[in-house]
């Protein structure tokens, strides 16, 4: 399994392409396994199954303090009726989106927000790519975040610190927001939210008339340790649904994340008007400078340099902030 940040830059073809999710199992007795590894994959195949597999809608009484809800993985779990101090190990994007702003997180998340420094200010590191439960324990939560790939024992050694919810992996963005706000009783906040993405959506739809032709196709690939993947369209709906990009024929095809050959990409994307490319450092750059000069350059997109380089640690997040993400890297690379 590969280990660190790294691991969590694979988005979604991991555990797209296996048929059970693993999880790192914790360091030692103090960590948490956290959710930088599988958090970015999120699968479109896993999502529709996963939609009844949990549910934060509460069983309480009017005023009271805490309710009872049911989690990712079965388990019913006693939380405060408003949690005021969340520690998120999972999904900490959407909980941005919701308006809620974690006491604590792990550098994984903290890290993606380096060039949005207002965003995470005052939230304490927990951890570096795991959650130490020492450092949880710190913090002092009233609720904890984490999601269902965890092991049962790291979760178990969580809820002594703190009630601890799981959320379903393999749900959309949208989904893993209805959850969450009605766990945290954010309900409003949400419809913000989307209500904001979607003018946001709007607005970019049209700063970018007379930039894109009508039925435009884009191609996207991430690479990764010297390996190449496609996705299906469900992980990058800003592009194709809010901004009206068409898949190309191959992506249409796709119903999980695939790796594909060096040799095999031209094939794949010889129909797509624009290709975008999710990179991780310098290495993945110099890759595809030597292949636009070799077995990539009689791509369409290659010749008309129309090959957009961007951020695998955004594009991969699958969630709220992914969303956002890529819409704004999109109006600013094609807006010009």
């Amino acid at each position: 399994m590969f280990k660190l940040r790294k691991f969590g830059l694979l988005l979604t073809f991991i555990l797209l392409l296996v048929s059970v999710v693993t999880a790192c199992g914790s360091k030692n007795d103090n960590n948490a396994s956290s959710g930088a590894s599988p958090s970015a994959s999120e699968s479109a195949s896993a999502s529709a199954g996963a939609s009844a597999s949990s549910s934060a809608s509460a069983s309480s009484d009017a005023g009271a303090t805490t309710k009872k809800v049911t989690d990712g993985m079965g388990r019913e779990v006693e939380v405060p009726a408003k949690a005021e101090r969340v520690v998120a190990i999972s999904n900490f994007g959407d909980l941005l989106a919701l308006g809620v702003k974690p006491v604590g997180t792990i550098n994984y998340y903290l890290d993606k927000y380096k060039d949005e420094p207002e965003a995470v200010a005052g939230i304490e590191s927990i951890g570096d790519q795991d959650a130490d439960n020492e450092k949880v324990l710190a913090a002092t939560p009233d609720l904890i975040i984490v999601s269902n790939y965890f092991k049962p024992e790291v979760v178990d050694a969580l809820q002594k610190i703190a009630p601890t919810y799981a959320t379903t992996f393999g749900r959309t963005p949208y989904e893993q927001l209805d959850d969450l706000a009605a766990l945290l009783n954010v309900e409003d906040q949400k419809q913000a939210f989307l209500d904001g993405f979607k003018a946001d959506a709007a607005d970019a739809k049209e700063k970018l008339k007379g930039k894109i032709a009508e039925g435009e196709k884009v191609g996207i690939l991430q690479f990764w340790s010297k390996k190449i993947y496609e996705h299906p369209t469900k992980v990058f709906t800003p592009l194709y649904e809010d901004i009206g990009f068409q898949p190309t024929e191959h992506v249409k095809t796709l119903t999980a994340t695939t790796e594909v050959t060096q040799e095999a990409v031209p094939a794949n994307v010889a129909d797509a008007d624009r290709l975008f490319i999710m990179v991780d450092g310098q290495a993945d750059i110099d890759t595809y400078d030597s292949l636009k000069a070799s077995a990539w350059k009689n791509i369409p997109a290659v010749q008309k340099n129309q090959v957009y380089l961007v951020d695998s640690g955004h594009w991969n997040d699958f969630s709220a902030a992914a969303l956002q993400w890529q819409l704004r890297d999109v109006v600013k690379l094609l807006g010009k």
